[in-house]
């Protein structure tokens, strides 16, 4: 069983990562070196930071100059809780991250972690309407879904949209595969295909509908 210090040791590293990609969301595309001179830090430190090699306590009086010098919200830097600040608040929300699930069944489901959470774009949720506490982003890198969707891809999710639509994308368990696939019609009968391409050789009929997929993006 893992000791109190590894726990802590385990506990500082995850800080520190999430801190850096915080602080990596704030570049905008802007280079180490420009931003570190904006904040009146060295380029070095900066880079230790975005790696996630520099401790919470540490990296303290850095998030403070941030905070300061640019406008950002000190306690999303630190924590990650809120938004970075008043722009975001209207450009930006948060949804919660989704994991996939097996019981003893074999019978998949996606939920909610608690705590992690995901910073997306209002714009995302432009054409269709749904509650955001609906709505849940899984990530390609932890679960299979498929050739529609790849391990660098982050997926919006609508779990109460459960309705096939024609060529609309629907997250479906296939026999003990989570899949991202796209719904087809065919004379009156609901089929599903996980394929890019559709073909009569790819289309399924034995699938359960988890959610919509709303939209798919690449994570950086």
């Amino acid at each position: 069983m893992p000791s109190r210090n590894q726990h802590k040791n385990i506990d500082d590293a995850r800080q520190a990562k999430e801190i850096g990609e915080r602080v990596r969301i704030l570049l905008e595309g802007e280079s180490v070196t420009a931003f570190a001179g904006r904040v009146g830090i060295s380029r070095p430190w900066l880079h230790d930071i975005l790696s996630g090699r520099v401790s919470r306590e540490a990296s303290a009086p850095t998030l403070l100059s941030i905070a300061e010098c640019l406008g950002y919200s000190l306690n999303w830097l630190v924590t990650g809780k809120g938004m970075p600040d008043d722009r975001w608040n209207e450009e930006t929300t948060l949804l919660c991250r989704l994991a996939s699930r097996t019981n003893a069944r074999k019978k998949i489901g996606l939920e909610r972690i608690r705590g992690e959470l995901v910073l997306i774009q209002t714009s995302f949720l432009r054409g269709f309407k749904a509650d955001v506490s609906d709505l849940g982003v899984l990530s390609g890198e932890n679960v299979d879904l498929g050739p529609l969707v790849g391990h660098s891809d982050e997926v919006l999710v609508d779990l109460k949209d459960q309705t096939l639509v024609n060529n609309g994308l629907f997250i479906a368990q296939v026999k003990e595969r989570l899949l991202a696939c796209r719904a087809i019609k065919a004379h009156s009968v609901w089929l599903l295909s996980p394929a890019e391409s559709v073909t009569p050789e790819s289309l399924i009929d034995d699938y359960r509908v988890l959610g919509r997929i709303r939209r798919i993006w690449k994570s950086f």
